[in-house]
């Protein structure tokens, strides 16, 4: 189930979303037809989309930039990472701000993210700096492969 908060300001509307996008998700009936210029899509908290999500979230999203209005996604969670390197137009022409990256402690195995500006990601040409472990202090080391992850932004 997919949970929707939305805050509009100014010509943007922030739109946060939490849990998983499947088949029964109708993003129209969620978050509307926004007449604001700028739609801020926060995805921290998406865990999980499958095929029939992938679809509505595209004809969705796709409808909303055909308008005109300009889209942003901010703080994208693994999954929709994975969804974005999968689906050549998952962001329907908006702009990736940042994404959380994977991280595995060498020292006691913990999962950690790190989030990242997709700008500084290029600046740093995807060599990412190691995290200090929050629940031993060891050094958590990026967990995944830099082409396959990062190859949204090298596109």
């Amino acid at each position: 189930m997919l949970n929707v908060v939305k805050n509009e300001k100014d010509d943007t509307l922030l739109v946060k979303l939490s849990g998983s996008i499947e088949e029964n998700v109708d993003f129209a009936a969620l978050i509307g037809n926004p007449t604001a210029k700028k739609m801020d899509i926060v995805c921290r908290e998406i865990l999980r989309i499958n095929s029939v999500g992938v679809k509505a979230w595209v004809k969705y999203f796709q409808s909303l930039a055909a308008k005109g209005l300009k889209l942003r996604f901010l703080e994208c969670s693994t999954a929709i990472v994975e969804q974005i390197n999968l689906i050549s137009n998952f962001t329907c022409g908006g702009e990736v701000e940042s994404i959380f990256v994977p991280f595995c402690c060498t020292k006691c195995n913990t999962e950690l993210l790190g989030l990242f500006r997709a700008a500084d990601l290029k600046k740093i040409n995807f060599e990412i700096p190691d995290l200090k472990c929050s629940q031993c202090g060891g050094e958590a080391k990026f967990d995944d492969i830099p082409e396959e992850y990062f190859g949204f932004l090298q596109r």
